[in-house]
């Protein structure tokens, strides 16, 4: 005879069982109650608890990563007060013989090479005395936060703002002194008739016999600029017809890499862009992404740009020795609102 009944073959196995072991303990048998559990529960029940269990737990690494992921930990007001340049970038000269010189440590420069300048704070390699490296290239870095005061074989003043580069013979040897730059660097160039002076940057060429200019050539930035502070320099290389152009003091040579456009415009206040070399930030008509850029590249920080009007421009002029939070207040007077991120 077969009985019918209405519950699943699972469950009626596990009554079955339940059976068994009351049985055992109305006997006084209790060695099944260790394994009651185990055969009471189906075993597909405990497969999917399982799986369940290991699922939960890979949502709930997964969380925790995303969460440090974009943890930022955004600085607050008093935290900003206590950001400065970045102290702990290096600037270091690289010899062509391979030798890397750290010239934050001015006193361990090697005196045959270059010295420190009393009388202007510059580094001065007109007595670079290293014969087996006089004709050949050398290259001097600034890190984050920092600037660098050199002079040149022929007497050439050369300022280097923050994360830039200029790569200069110790000896200018033949008719013309060459040098190449990456960044911002400003000249004041010594006089000579007889050898001009030839500054090339990223397919751009400046040649001057005695001047002040400023160049500033960031590869991240769109806008390259030539600045004429005195004297008289011919730009090329990147205007859309190839054609040199001569700047007259107060006018700026500027490329839009993007456009691949160039255009020549005066300045009313040519100071304001070499600025950062007598140690301020000065920004005119200068839009949020373009002093965010600059902010990174002087203080230990990621800047985020968390609200702004668009239609307005910036002009002001601050201290590059203020702390981060003299530089938040004056861009929340022009409703920028930043998002400051401490950096090694």
């Amino acid at each position: 005879m077969r009985l019918l009944s209405n519950k699943r073959k699972g469950e009626k196995k596990n009554e079955i069982w339940r059976g068994i072991v009351n049985k055992a303990r109305q006997d006084g048998d209790n060695s099944l109650d260790s394994i009651v559990e185990t055969k009471v529960v189906p075993i597909y029940k405990n497969r999917w608890v399982a799986v369940a269990a290991v699922i939960t737990l890979f949502l709930l690494a997964s969380i925790w990563m995303y969460q440090n992921a974009t943890d930022h930990r955004f600085l607050g007001e008093k935290d900003l007060q206590e950001v400065f340049a970045d102290v702990g970038s290096v600037s270091k000269l690289v010899l062509s013989n391979g030798d890397t010189i750290l010239l934050d440590d001015k006193n361990g420069l090697d005196s045959n090479i270059a010295y420190l300048s009393n009388e202007n704070q510059a580094l001065d390699f007109r007595k670079f005395e290293q014969k087996d490296l006089l004709e050949e290239q050398q290259i001097i870095e600034t890190g984050r936060g920092k600037q660098l005061h050199i002079i040149l074989s022929d007497g050439t003043a050369v300022w280097l703002n923050a994360s830039s580069k200029i790569i200069f013979p110790a000896r200018f040897m033949g008719i013309e002194r060459e040098v190449s730059i990456d960044g911002e660097v400003y000249f004041e160039v010594a006089h000579d008739q007889k050898s001009p002076f030839i500054v090339k940057a990223d397919g751009q060429q400046v040649k001057v016999l005695g001047t002040h200019f400023n160049m500033r050539r960031y590869k991240e930035e769109d806008i390259k600029s030539v600045t004429l502070l005195a004297g008289s320099v011919e730009v090329s290389g990147q205007d859309q017809n190839n054609k040199p152009v001569i700047l007259k003091p107060a006018e700026q040579f500027v490329h839009i890499a993007h456009q691949n456009k160039s255009l020549v415009q005066t300045l009313s206040n040519p100071e304001a862009v070499i600025a950062w070399k007598d140690g301020d930030f000065y920004f005119e008509d200068a839009g949020a992404e373009t002093i965010v850029r600059e902010l990174e590249r002087w203080y230990p920080v990621s800047i985020g740009i968390k609200q702004q009007d668009t239609t307005k421009k910036i002009s002001g002029r601050i201290k590059r020795t203020d702390s981060m939070k003299e530089v938040a207040d004056m861009l929340r007077f022009f409703d920028i609102e930043i998002q400051v991120e401490k950096q090694n």
